[in-house]
């Protein structure tokens, strides 16, 4: 008797009905991970890109192009300084989803090199690492692949606009790790571009996240902010998500017309099912079967639906977005993250707003539902 209330009976007996429903619920839930990861990965992106300011903090000149040698000394006179990196820069534009991003290429000495490596975990893979006073430079490896570079070629030069520099820099190594880096030597910018601002890069004591943060909160308490800008992550953070906001907004409006409108669907076909089925659930009815069981079993059906379709909604948006990444993004050095937590906690309302709409029309029916007379008119 009890395997009259099971829910897999309704999906054996009616494929015809079920798998339909389930492809909807499958794709939706495609579309909606799909746009959510592919935001986010504006956000990947960017913290890739200036990642390597989660280890140091950054110093520039305002209104100069050095930074006033009082400022510098009560920087380097702080406590919670480890060492004071001198730095003198170029930049070139990398192409990401969005549009062409400024990437810096820092110039430092070797000690400031080292250190900037060491804290971001960042090592040589493929080449070697840059001679002081050559016109030379090393990326990431996938910064390279962004840029179409093999060891050997011109990452900068004097004809280029996206990449410019006064020299031909040719690229000397690749560089691994997660967050992209590219560096040159300061000694090549400081002979090649006098009139270009000098920063600096200030480490903690330790490599320890926490004293990066200590670090960045005292700079701040003691730094002239007309004379000198301070670069830190908390920064770049917020920096980002404030501009991100109206389109995290509509990417929010636009989940948010998708679940309406596929949980109105649904749950107008759920409804539509149900009323098909009303002989059978009468029958139940009228040989003891209590409203509160058939509303169960009801519930428990489009919550097994909507599960599978969302399980297969999840693992066909994985294969997609995997094959997008590997077979038309990483090659041309875009970032994607196929497996996106947050882009899935985002379909979770999808399901859940499926089953209650199926449960509050199923309950209205239900409350109404006469079994004598429905079976009368069947006989």
């Amino acid at each position: 008797m009890h395997k009259a209330l099971s829910p897999l009976l309704y999906f054996r007996r009616n494929p015809g009905r079920t798998v339909p429903m389930m492809i909807v619920i499958m794709l939706a839930v495609t579309a909606v991970a799909s746009v959510v990861t592919i935001v986010h990965s504006i956000d990947l992106t960017i913290f890739t890109l200036y990642g390597s300011n989660r280890y140091m903090t950054g110093l520039t000149p305002r209104n100069a192009l050095t930074i006033d040698d009082d400022v510098v000394l009560k920087v380097r006179h702080l406590p919670e300084v480890g060492e004071l990196c001198q730095t003198h820069s170029y930049s070139t534009m990398v192409k990401t989803i969005f549009g062409k991003m400024p990437f810096p290429i820092f110039g430092l000495d070797a000690r400031g090199r080292e250190l900037l490596m060491q804290r971001a975990g960042v090592h040589l893979v493929v080449g070697r690492m840059v001679v002081d006073g050559q016109p030379e430079a090393v990326l990431s490896e996938d910064v390279a692949k962004n840029l179409g570079l093999k060891i050997g070629d011109i990452v900068s030069e004097p004809d280029s606009t996206d990449s410019y520099a006064p020299v031909r820099i040719r690229l000397v190594g690749l560089l691994r790790g997660h967050v992209w880096m590219g560096l040159t030597n300061r000694a090549l910018a400081d002979a090649y571009s006098p009139f270009t601002y000098h920063g600096y890069m200030a480490f903690g004591k330790t490599p320890a996240e926490i004293d990066q943060r200590r670090l960045d909160n005292a700079i701040e308490k003691v730094l002239d902010k007309g004379k000198a800008r301070e670069w830190r992550y908390s920064g770049l953070i917020k920096e980002t998500r404030s501009s991100l906001s109206n389109l995290y907004l509509i990417m929010d409006i636009v989940v948010g017309i998708i679940v309406f409108a596929i949980s109105f669907v649904c749950g107008l076909l759920s409804n539509i099912y149900f009323t098909q089925r009303l002989p059978e659930i009468a029958m139940l009815s009228a040989i003891g079967f209590t409203r509160r069981r058939l509303l169960s079993r009801a519930v428990a059906e489009t919550g097994l639906l909507c599960f599978i379709g969302w399980t297969l909604g999840g693992i066909f948006t994985v294969g997609i977005l995997t094959l997008l990444k590997q077979l038309v993004l990483t090659p041309k050095g875009l970032l994607l993250q196929a497996v996106d937590p947050a882009a899935f906690a985002l379909t979770l309302p999808l399901p859940l707003a499926i089953t209650l709409f199926a449960f509050a029309t199923i309950a209205v029916r239900l409350a109404s539902l006469d079994p004598v007379s429905i079976i009368e008119r069947r006989g």
